[in-house]
């Protein structure tokens, strides 16, 4: 009983000072098995270091890490063939797996074991985050340097622990492609996939076609904002390109192999081929030249695929897998386009000779026959999950990202999957509130999202769940022009990616994680790594909205931290009111916000209106119900966020008609004036209403006008812009009050959605 005691003692000081535990062990990836110890292991000029392995990538490693160790700390460490005081000792188990190894830190020695080179590498990226991050350093630093005592068991969960890059958009060096490899791998990451084609840019050298990187590699100048922001659109009049050699590219392969990553290669196909169309128009149906795209978005050019075509790419393939060594070669085969198939004839003729059913089945005929191609030379084939349409190659891998459905349907007809969907792992969408952060292409993923992923889906069962080999991030790059605008979006939520495919579910936590982000930032700092510094900001949530009443949860990620608010419009400071509960407006609020600790500002200033009214949490009838965007709930124009300008998921949009809108005040109110608020989009052809009306009505049948507003037609060209009309009127009594607004007519952008316009809305208030 009384050793039950210390142990409950012991567990609950564990407990109260988690942010203790979590700072001496901020390890990233959490370990399986992390059990801590007395004492430290202290680095001195006698420290030796013992290698029993007879591997020589393994005697490497050690040797790697003395050297860094000797950069840092100014310590020559001994080699010698025994030593159990005093030394890091390399020992090899053959019982544990090929990416495994176990740590065990005393103050005597510290011993690592593992069974290959790999379970070595990891353990070495575990001892580098058990030390002071001027580890990761360029220069000496006069510090002491040791290890805490810890016991580690460790090993991944899952085989394929992946990073994305785009550099067909935006070209970035090899000296960052490199810094890129390297980030990966202090987060025990396996998988580098290059995406190096696309519609805006062919960035590899291919010796058979050299007009690829002539012609290809280069456009004359690229979109200016947001893809669907401008109409007409804008463009910089800056040429943008580059491309990799195939030294370069080899060069890559070479650095990434010492640090255990495998650079899978994408060359898109059959769609995002504007690039290679523009170097070699006879790939397309209409064999007609092209320029290389512009504009993000997806392309009706596409390949076609004649004898020819599948020769051209079968050379590109050759040259692609002479450079690189990977079991994976990434097809694409996203986001094809029909349109120039449905009427190109020997397209058709294809379909009937193939008695293939139609374009869909036609898709499936390209990526069987490059699958085949590829098969023959020993390598597998990763396509995105619309591979899976009109039936799938037979031993190809499937990329899930249109949510998870694709890698369900996968895996239960028994291929391997690979799960990225783009709600937990396209960090290319915003961290924050879009109204505060860079331009983005749009979507919401927020860190602590990234970090409650799970890869391996509900619907699937143990033994349909081994077919998901892993996940990985992706980063496009149509907004990321520079390299700090690649490690802002990927950094620090690769890190919470990290822990999600290497990590045990049950070792897994988010306090715990959060706490250990501190110490991340440090090592991110050491390495030049510019990330997002939005853990230190504060953020908002509706907790519940009703009539007359909101409540606001504050929240920020960092956890050492306090919060310090307002909601009368001021700037807060250190002795505003301290954050405590869910902030409750009564009334329409301003809420301003910062985090401090120590009485030191943190992060950027939060501020964000809210609107409440007597419809503040109400359901609405809407008409017509067919919308081209719902928002983000049934109750997206009275949930008390107001949208912005910098992305469309907040707003409701009603495509070609009128719209209407009926609100139930549930019993007479007396009312005087209503809001709406209205995004102008001519590139998604939203225009301003010309027409808002406002009535009212005792039994929701027969309806009386009390306002109307004339939107100037000026509003309705140009770029997007926000406007929220409030119609004022004298004070009336009714229970239904209906909106009615006016379709401005046919769109001026036939390439969104025929032309037809829509009306696109935000948070509706009515008092």
């Amino acid at each position: 009983m009384r050793f039950l005691s210390y142990v409950l003692i012991f567990l609950l000081f564990f407990a109260g000072n988690a942010t203790f535990a979590a700072n001496k062990y901020s390890i990233i990836p959490q370990p399986q098995s992390l059990i801590p110890q007395e004492g430290k292991f202290s680095l001195n000029t006698e420290t030796k270091i013992v290698v029993t392995f007879a591997d020589s990538r393994i005697l490497q490693l050690a040797k790697d890490f003395a050297a860094q160790m000797k950069l840092v700390s100014g310590l020559r460490m001994e080699f010698v063939q025994s030593a159990t005081k005093n030394a890091i000792i390399f020992k090899e188990d053959k019982t544990l797996a090929g990416e495994a190894y176990s740590l065990v830190v005393s103050p005597e020695n510290i011993t690592l074991k593992a069974s290959t080179s790999n379970g070595v590498f990891y353990a070495l990226q575990t001892i580098y985050q058990l030390m002071p991050a001027q580890v990761y350093g360029k220069k000496l630093m006069k510090q002491e340097w040791s290890v805490p005592g810890v016991s580690i068991t460790d090993a991944p969960r899952f085989a394929y622990r992946g990073l994305h890059l785009d550099v067909s958009r935006h070209f970035f060096p090899i000296s960052f492609v490199k810094k890129y490899i390297d980030a990966m791998a202090i987060h025990k990451l396996n998988k580098f996939h290059w995406h190096l084609t696309d519609d805006q840019g062919w960035r590899l050298e291919i010796k058979k076609y050299p007009l690829l990187t002539k012609v290809g590699s280069r456009r004359v100048e690229s979109l200016v904002g947001l893809y669907a922001e401008n109409y007409p659109k804008r463009y910089d009049d800056d040429a943008h390109g580059g491309y990799y050699t195939q030294d370069e590219a080899r060069e890559i392969v070479r650095y990434a192999q010492e640090r255990y990553i495998t650079v899978i290669p994408e060359i898109e196909m059959p769609g995002h081929s504007s690039a290679a169309i523009a170097s070699y128009p006879f790939l397309s149906c209409e064999r007609k030249p092209i320029k290389v795209a512009k504009d993000w978005g997806v392309m009706k050019d596409v390949f076609c695929p004649r004898d020819s075509t599948f020769q051209f790419l079968e050379n590109v393939l050759d040259e692609v897998m002479d450079i690189f060594p990977s079991e994976y070669i990434h097809i694409g085969g996203d986001e094809c386009p029909k349109d120039r198939w449905r009427v190109c004839p020997d397209c058709q003729a294809r379909i009937k000779a193939e008695n293939l059913k139609g374009e869909s089945g036609l898709q499936s005929y390209f990526i069987h026959r490059i699958e085949k191609y590829v098969n023959s030379k020993g390598r597998k084939i990763i396509g995105w999950d619309e591979i899976l349409d009109g039936g799938l190659a037979p031993n190809a891998t499937v990329m899930s990202w249109r949510g998870v459905n694709g890698g369900i349907a996968a895996a239960k007809a028994g291929h391997q999957v690979i799960m990225t969907p783009s709600a937990y792992c396209y960090f290319d969408h915003y961290q924050a509130d879009p109204s505060t952060e860079p331009i983005t292409i749009g979507g919401y993923l927020p860190l602590k999202n990234v970090y409650t992923y799970e890869p391996i889906p509900a619907e699937l069962t143990p033994e349909e769940g081994k077919f998901i080999l892993g996940a990985q991030g992706n980063v496009w790059a149509e907004y990321q022009k520079t390299t700090t605008d690649v490690e802002y979006m990927t950094f620090p939520r690769v890190a919470a990616l990290a822990e999600v495919v290497w990590t045990n579910t049950n070792s897994k936590n988010w306090d715990r994680f959060r706490t250990s982000l501190g110490e991340q930032f440090l090592r991110y700092k050491q390495l030049g790594i510019t990330p997002s510094k939005v853990f230190f900001d504060v953020s908002s949530r509706i907790e519940s909205a009703s009539e007359q009443q909101l409540k606001v949860v504050l929240e920020t990620d960092n956890p050492d931290c306090e919060i310090r608010y307002t909601t009368d419009g001021s700037l807060p400071d250190k002795n505003s009111k301290l954050y405590d509960k869910a902030v409750v407006l009564t009334e329409s609020s301003t809420i301003k916000a910062l985090a401090y600790k120590a009485n030191q500002p943190l992060g950027k200033m939060f501020s964000k209106n809210f609107i409440v009214s007597k419809v503040t949490g109400c359901e609405y009838i809407q008409n017509p119900v067919n919308t081209w965007y719902r928002g983000q709930s049934t109750y997206a124009l009275t949930d008390g966020e107001v949208g912005n300008a910098k992305s469309y998921g907040q707003w409701v949009a009603i495509r070609s008609v009128d719209g209407e809108l009926i609100f139930d005040l549930k019993k007479q109110e007396t009312i005087t004036r209503l809001m709406v608020g209205l995004l102008n989009a001519p590139a998604l052809n939203g225009y301003y209403p010309p027409l808002v009306t406002v009535s009212v009505s005792d039994d929701g049948v027969a309806y009386e006008q009390v306002s109307s507003e004339n939107i100037n037609s000026n509003r309705t060209m140009g770029t997007w812009s926000v406007y929220r009309p409030e119609l004022v009127f004298p004070p009336v009594h009714a229970r239904f009050v209906k909106l009615t607004l006016k379709n401005a007519g046919p769109g001026s952008n036939p390439d969104e959605e025929g032309g037809q316009s829509q009306i696109m809305m935000d948070e509706i208030g009515i008092w």
